[in-house]
């Protein structure tokens, strides 16, 4: 849970559990009908005690976890008849509760604190804690009036803006079934805030789904270095961002280059190499022994940017790639360290993941088509989960490496920054200003307006998204016209309209960094493109898809330039 509301209720026990005792539990009328009689059920987050209380009292087997020591105390003091059922535990952090094996679970008020990057786990322990058939009752507020900015209340606790259709789904498409859904008004009376319970139950089968083998990848394979991690992260990502590089077979399989997948770890691992500590990524590294199979390659690449800035000159390497002026010496280094890389892929986690699954692995090795294959039903739970893989998969690399190099009394929450590092966008973002400049591009993307020399260039799907500073990303604008977009993704209307200046854009950039531009194109469009034909339509097309999938699947609001020509930016900045 998150650090500053555990906090809260640390320092404030008493109060709320007093307050919690006060009133009759909301979720209580729905007990008989949740869980069959004498059923095993399990209170997730109890705070004060009194839903595993009542539980107890109406003859349920029932058993209780709650994190916040103070209150496991007050719950203890005010309902004595829990003595030897309640335990330290929370989400995502549940561990092995009580044996699991529950037959119900009740979660009520506590996945609003969970964030965004611990859901998918803090579901899968869930779903972990229940048998077959189980089933799960949880409550989270449909509305609140006290929310300051950054979704937390006056208090600072965090109360993540999960939708029960999005908790419903996410649940769903982890092998739960809806069953029923109420809403309430507060029990505490507080204006403004009212709460949506949800009954789902964990449906029986005995065919392992797709989000089951990643889970076991990510908990049961045991794992020498970060590799298998790196591997699914690299796969939810290029779900999300490249969609189209996935070669599709009739045999069931699904191919993504191996290739990619390479240049992805290059930019994962970098930061980690880069640090004036060695950080292990293997047990081995950490024992003193054999260091990762690359870590030569990539540190031989990264020697000639080491005092060009930030992690060993990550962005002045990614700057003169994009740029197209790396020399021959960095050429041939870049050639051998995705060489490495991608032989590491090949012989550790494609072939070795699944190890835990115990019907074999889980990817396979083309070497002709040089594809990493995987069955197609596992490819679309990456389309459909890739954020969320791909947060909980960067959380877990953190705490792994912490683990793994615990003789360097290394801390994941150093390691957990450099996970997240990228080349900075600003001086890609110059790299195209400039182009722009030469080529006397004039006309604003999204507006039409005619732009003077002081024109900003906007990510078109916001780097806060995708984090993406690939040339066919960035486009000329109006400062004030960007300011207007923010983080926002245009409309599907403004996207048509825009098209002519968009591809004009990719005319400018094309001409002048045309290795750069194919190859993040290629990234993007999953095909190369040839100097004449059809590339802007195709290349429009997967953009367009790419706006649209990332609307859809983020929530992310839209946005039209409609209006933002007679705003001013001082406007701008006071709203």
């Amino acid at each position: 849970m998150d650090p500053k509301t555990l906090a809260y209720y640390t320092e404030n026990a008493t109060e709320i559990a007093r307050r919690y005792e006060s009133v009759v539990s909301p979720v209580e009328p729905y007990f008989a009908f949740a869980f069959t009689p004498g059923a095993r059920v399990l209170d997730v987050g109890c705070g004060s005690g009194r839903d595993a209380a009542r539980l107890l009292g109406c003859g349920y087997d029932a058993y209780a976890i709650e994190p916040v020591e103070a209150l496991r105390h007050a719950a203890m003091a005010v309902h004595p008849e829990l003595a030897g059922r309640i335990d330290e535990g929370g989400l995502p952090g549940t561990g092995d509760a009580f044996g699991g094996e529950f037959d119900g679970i009740l979660c009520s008020a506590v996945l609003m604190h969970v964030p965004d990057t611990d859901l998918l786990d803090a579901a899968l322990a869930l779903r972990r804690l229940l048998k077959p058939g189980g089933r799960l009752l949880l409550s989270i507020p449909a509305s609140r009036g006290d929310l300051l900015s950054g979704d937390r209340d006056a208090n600072g606790r965090l109360f993540s803006p999960y939708s029960a259709d999005e908790i419903s789904l996410l649940l769903e498409r982890l092998g739960f079934g809806p069953i029923s859904r109420w809403e309430n008004d507060d029990a505490l009376g507080r204006s403004g805030t009212s709460w949506t319970t949800l009954l789902l139950e964990r449906r029986s089968g005995s065919q392992q789904r797709p989000i089951d083998q990643i889970e076991s990848i990510l908990n049961r394979d045991r794992k020498e270095a970060t590799y298998k991690l790196a591997l699914i992260r690299a796969l939810a990502e290029m779900a999300t961002q490249e969609a189209r590089s996935a070669v599709w077979s009739r045999a069931g399989t699904v191919g993504v280059p191996i290739h990619r997948i390479a240049e992805r770890w290059l930019l994962y691992y970098w930061p980690l190499l880069a640090h004036p500590d060695k950080i292990p990524q293997s047990r081995a590294e950490a024992a003193g022994g054999k260091p990762i199979k690359f870590r030569s390659a990539l540190s031989m690449l990264m020697e000639p940017f080491a005092q060009q800035g930030a992690y060993s000159g990550l962005t002045a390497w990614h700057l003169a790639r994009s740029s197209d002026q790396l020399d021959a010496i960095s050429r041939s280094r870049l050639q051998g360290a995705l060489r490495s890389i991608a032989e590491t892929i090949r012989s550790g986690p494609v072939t070795y993941s699944g190890s835990g699954l115990g019907a074999g692995p889980v990817f396979g090795y083309d070497k002709r088509s040089k594809l990493v294959l995987m069955p197609t039903n596992l490819w679309r739970e990456f389309s459909l989960l890739g954020h969320w893989i791909a947060d909980a998969v960067i959380v877990r690399w953190a705490a792994l490496t912490q683990q793994i190099a615990h003789r360097q009394d290394m801390n994941a929450g150093v390691v957990l920054p450099l996970l997240l590092a990228k080349p900075e966008a600003t001086r890609s973002v110059q790299l195209a200003r400039t182009a722009y400049l030469e080529a006397g591009v004039s006309t604003c993307t999204w507006s039409n307006r005619h732009l003077k020399r002081t024109f900003s260039v906007d990510h078109a799907i916001p780097f806060a998204l995708w984090g993406n500073n690939d040339l066919w990303n960035l486009v000329p604008a109006d400062p004030r016209v960007n300011l207007s977009k923010s983080d926002k993704l245009p409309t599907s209307e403004l996207l048509e309209e825009s098209k002519p200046q968009i591809v004009a854009s990719w005319d400018v950039l094309r001409n002048r960094l045309p290795e750069a531009f194919d190859r993040q194109a290629h990234a993007l469009a999953g095909e190369s493109f040839a100097m004449t034909g059809a590339w802007r339509e195709k290349l429009f097309t997967r953009f367009r898809e790419a706006v649209e999938f990332t609307a859809l699947q983020r929530g992310v609001e839209r946005w039209s330039a409609n209006g933002t020509a007679d705003v001013t930016l001082e406007s701008l900045v006071e709203a």
